[in-house]
């Protein structure tokens, strides 16, 4: 008798599974009405980068926006302000020169987690020394979330070996 009610069991959660998993459809696409709009206000946030120009960086940005990638945890997040602070700290020492070769790629999710209009820029950030001249490259990714016309969120990715070893630092193989 047990066993029979657990193969009916089985039976009906396999049964009813499809259901389950197509009441949530995920799809993304970057043929979207916003595409256009949200690539346009990445890129002004880009630009502003490029002239250091911190207003117009900050009028990008929702109030309440998120800034990952910028600080010493990844986890910890700037808020617009906060940014603020760090871009003029960083423009006051340093000049940034945008790759003009920088892409765009616009993608919205739609269901799940990451339901909303994304985009993605891929680009390399030569921040120069006002005070000694050095260069250091450093490929990056940002992943912006837009909503309403305004960055929601902003995550960096980038090469921080790259950056650590063109500021002299070494790596060191381990002991045996």
């Amino acid at each position: 008798m047990r066993t029979i009610k657990m193969t009916m069991l089985l039976t009906l959660i396999v049964l009813f599974m499809p259901l389950v998993n197509n009441a949530q459809e995920i799809s993304a696409t970057m043929d979207f009405e916003n595409a256009e709009a949200n690539v346009a206000v990445v890129s002004n946030y880009v630009n502003a980068v490029q002239n250091g120009d911190v207003e117009t960086m900050v009028a990008q940005l929702a109030g309440d926006a998120k800034i990952y990638g910028l600080n010493e945890v990844f986890t910890d997040a700037m808020n617009p302000s906060q940014l603020s602070e760090y871009y003029k700290a960083s423009f006051a020492t340093s000049k940034h020169s945008i790759d003009p070769n920088t892409s765009y790629a616009p993608i919205k999710v739609t269901g799940g987690i990451n339901e909303g209009e994304w985009v993605m820029v891929w680009t390399t950030d030569t921040i120069s020394s006002k005070k000694t001249g050095q260069e250091i490259a450093i490929p990056a990714q940002v992943t912006c979330v837009v909503e309403d016309g305004k960055i929601k969120m902003m995550a960096h990715y980038y090469d921080q070996l790259n950056v650590m070893t063109s500021m002299g630092y070494t790596l060191q193989p381990p002991t045996e």
